[in-house]
């Protein structure tokens, strides 16, 4: 079967960024373009050249309020992708997929029907300095590494198998199906408990593997809309702060030899 091209898996992506978009304006949602896609947006006005997902952040309300709504009113062949509805889905995120693509990872620890799309990740208080930032982290990473230890497809020989099967059956026995929801609670739990001294900035502690960012609110604002791949889409109304956070000199491109796709997945048409 013939695996799709980088440009067609652009074409599918900007797709199910206009739905979303869509969405969130019949809806009154807030959104975000985000880290590589908010640079292509910024630097490029287009897709950087080589990327091959797309990324949005929303406000963890309307992250909340945009998951319920694709939970009942996506049409086929879109749906949301999470670890509460989506066995061996191991990320604190959701995805927003197109399923008429099968998505094949190179990991054997992760598979799962992911189709062609779109990461969304929720825009959590953050705490007010750095220190603050990195206890916050590590803990929900550790929370978030329980579930992936449960969720993820270890390589199987007989040690690993029973180690995995016995720790899945713990978790079943303790929490039955809401593992899942169990842990994404505590999570909340942990940004609540430590982000009550005022004047928050944002990040994505819910999954931290970016590390600890501490990103102004005043930077993402109502946000605007700017031109992106012949469409125009939401960013931060000063992205420009939120950028040197990630990516230092963001104007600056990498050496030629990083150029390149740099998620390790395949993407077939079903």
């Amino acid at each position: 079967m013939r695996k799709l091209t980088l440009n067609e898996i652009q074409a599918v992506e900007l797709e199910n960024l206009k739905i979303i978009d869509r969405i969130c304006q019949e809806q009154g949602l807030t959104y975000y373009l985000a880290y590589g896609t908010l640079l292509g947006a910024v630097r490029h006005q287009d897709f950087i050249p080589w990327d091959d997902d797309t990324d949005i952040w929303m406000p963890r309300r309307d992250y909340e309020a945009f998951i319920a709504y694709c939970e009942h009113a996506l049409p086929a062949p879109y749906r949301i992708v999470n670890r509460e509805n989506t066995p061996g889905y191991p990320y604190g995120l959701a995805r927003f997929s197109n399923q008429d693509y099968e998505f094949v990872s190179t990991k054997p620890s992760e598979q799962f029907p992911a189709g062609v799309f779109t990461d969304i990740y929720p825009l959590d208080e953050n705490g007010s300095s750095y220190p603050v930032a990195r206890q916050l982290y590590h803990h929900c990473k550790l929370v978030n590494m329980a579930y992936y230890a449960y969720a993820a497809n270890w390589p199987q020989n007989c040690l690993t198998r029973s180690v995995h099967r016995l720790y899945q059956g713990l978790v079943d026995w303790v929490w039955g199906e809401n593992f899942a929801q169990a842990v994404d609670e505590k999570i909340q739990r942990i940004i609540l408990a430590k982000t009550k001294d005022g004047a928050q900035k944002v990040g994505v502690p819910a999954w931290p593997d970016a590390g600890p960012h501490l990103l102004d609110k005043k930077c993402f604002g109502e946000g605007k809309y700017v031109p992106f791949a012949g469409s125009f889409f939401r960013i931060p109304v000063k992205p420009e702060p939120i950028l040197q956070e990630y990516y230092g000199n963001y104007q600056e491109l990498p050496p030629a030899t990083d150029r390149q796709p740099h998620h390790d997945y395949k993407i077939y048409p079903q």
